[in-house]
């Protein structure tokens, strides 16, 4: 849980990384730990307060590579791919059926987006991403530009960017222009 988490807060600071003129958006974060530890967490940041960190992301992330399971991944190799993506015609691009889960990767009206239904029952990822905010993360050269993502993500519709259902958590990012009501205990 920790170690998602860590990376969750990263995800949210780095992708709401704007400027002041944005300041009346939202980045919410939540996570529920249905595991041993049974925890929650409401994480919830105005994008304009996320735009004073931008100096210190700047310097120590977005570097070269990106890491995926363990290994290193050019972030040049990265942006080619998504270079491809971005200019091809609207569609569902991969659609996997087996006997374990279905996964369709699509572009369409502005979006990429990511279905992962599994078969069993125990988990289900959904991520739709607006196409500026992904263009502008691979804006940057050999860097993430974050002052670009910001200003991406200031114009983005309100919505769901993320959500991850397994046995273990439930976890859901999303933007809109308003702090979320505080969740009450259910104990």
């Amino acid at each position: 849980m920790k170690k998602l988490l860590g990376c969750l807060v990263l995800a949210g600071f780095a992708s709401g990384a704007a400027g002041a003129a944005s300041s009346d958006r939202w980045i919410h974060i939540r996570v529920d730990d249905a595991g041993e530890a049974k925890g929650r967490v409401d994480i919830q940041v105005p994008v304009g307060l996320v735009s004073t960190l931008l100096p210190a992301l700047q310097q120590s992330r977005g570097h070269g590579s990106i890491h995926i399971d363990g290994d290193s991944v050019d972030l040049a190799e990265i942006r080619s791919y998504w270079s491809a993506v971005r200019e091809a015609k609207d569609g569902d691009y991969v659609t996997v059926r087996d006997e374990d889960s279905d996964v369709r990767v699509a572009k369409r009206g502005g979006y990429f987006t990511l279905t992962v239904d599994d078969k069993g029952g125990k988990s289900r990822v959904r991520m739709k991403v607006p196409l500026p905010l992904i263009d502008a993360v691979f804006d940057g050269g050999n860097t993430i530009n974050f002052d670009a993502v910001g200003g991406a993500l200031a114009k983005a519709p309100a919505g769901e960017l993320l959500a991850v259902d397994d046995e273990d958590s439930h976890v859901r990012i999303w933007i809109d222009s308003e702090a979320a009501p505080a969740r009450k205990d259910a104990r």
